[in-house]
């Protein structure tokens, strides 16, 4: 209900006018459904991320995958032909190139980081995984920083969608993510209990009857494909998946079977009052709601953490 247009409350029983109804079921269902959708996939890979790391800073992002969507927008916005030739045919037809690359970016910066960090025998260990996520991330920063500063083309779209912006998305958008974000909230619900024992060490959880290394890999599956998941939908989103997290282990405890649910939840209630606030802020324009969810969010968790040293 809440835009820059008014639309009538009969609208959502149907009985509104054809302007009223095409904004409500064409723009506004869905977007509110994928910024709803974008916020479970971001929260719960944020609570995995933290457990398997068994790191309070890990989030989304940490394994480079982000920064690899957002290498794959920018080479689709100002690489000559790479936006044609994304957009004929297939699902380029029906949705944009920029995140179509951007969802390809992040799934081919997932394989790179998980293929680097088993390299050594099919073994691996958390820390080899950050450490590789982390160089990775820096170079697909700094290419991506690199074409940004030698091109000569208009940038604002693609600014706007690093900030992370839902405008213009619709079912599209959802139709072509539902699967890998069913997939990957399948996979955090599967991995919560093994999660749960691996809070004492990796040797702990062997010893319980835990594949380390199998967790390893449906850990970054999941993750891999649930950034991609949100990526394409509203862009590179800081934040959320770092704060919904600690927020639910402040209220309901450090287990996985409760975190990683509760994390999704909040994570998406979080995103929709991040996205509808900036949708009004400065009607009729808007804002990223990914500046948003920084401004909310920031005070939110200083006082959390602040309030709980007392």
């Amino acid at each position: 209900m809440l835009g820059a247009e008014k639309v009538s409350l009969a609208a959502v029983f149907g009985q509104g006018d054809k302007f009223d109804n095409i904004i409500l079921w064409q723009l506004r269902l869905p977007r509110v459904l994928l910024v709803f959708l974008t916020g479970l996939l971001l929260g719960g890979s944020g609570a995995v991320f933290q457990l398997f790391f068994r790191n309070p800073l890990a989030e989304p992002g940490i394994m480079g995958i982000s920064s690899g969507a957002t290498l794959g927008a920018v080479i689709a916005s100002i690489v000559p032909g790479v936006m044609a030739l994304t957009g004929k045919g297939g699902v380029g037809a029906y949705i944009s190139p920029v995140n179509l690359c951007a969802f390809a970016g992040a799934l081919v910066a997932g394989l790179l980081v998980t293929s680097l960090a088993f390299s050594r025998g099919g073994k691996s260990s958390s820390v080899m995984l950050l450490l590789c996520g982390t160089a990775l991330g820096t170079l697909y920063s700094s290419i991506s920083s690199m074409l940004l500063l030698t091109c000569n083309k208009e940038l604002h779209s693609i600014y706007t969608w690093i900030l992370g912006s839902f405008n213009g998305r619709g079912w599209n958008e959802i139709l072509f993510i539902l699967l890998p974000s069913a997939v990957s909230i399948i996979l955090m619900c599967l991995v919560a209990r093994p999660l749960d024992l691996l809070t004492g060490g990796e040797k702990s959880a062997a010893a319980l009857g835990v594949e380390v290394n199998k967790l390893r890999v449906l850990v970054l599956l999941c993750g891999a494909l649930a950034v991609s998941a949100a990526v394409c939908a509203g862009g590179t989103i800081g934040f959320v998946g770092l704060i919904a997290p600690h927020i639910v282990r402040k209220f309901l405890g450090p287990r996985a079977r409760t975190l990683v649910p509760f994390s999704m939840i909040f994570g998406a209630t979080l995103l929709l009052l991040s996205d509808t606030f900036a949708r009004v802020v400065i009607a009729p324009g808007e804002l990223p709601a990914g500046i948003i969810t920084s401004i909310l969010g920031v005070p939110f968790f200083l006082t959390l953490c602040l309030g709980g040293k007392k």
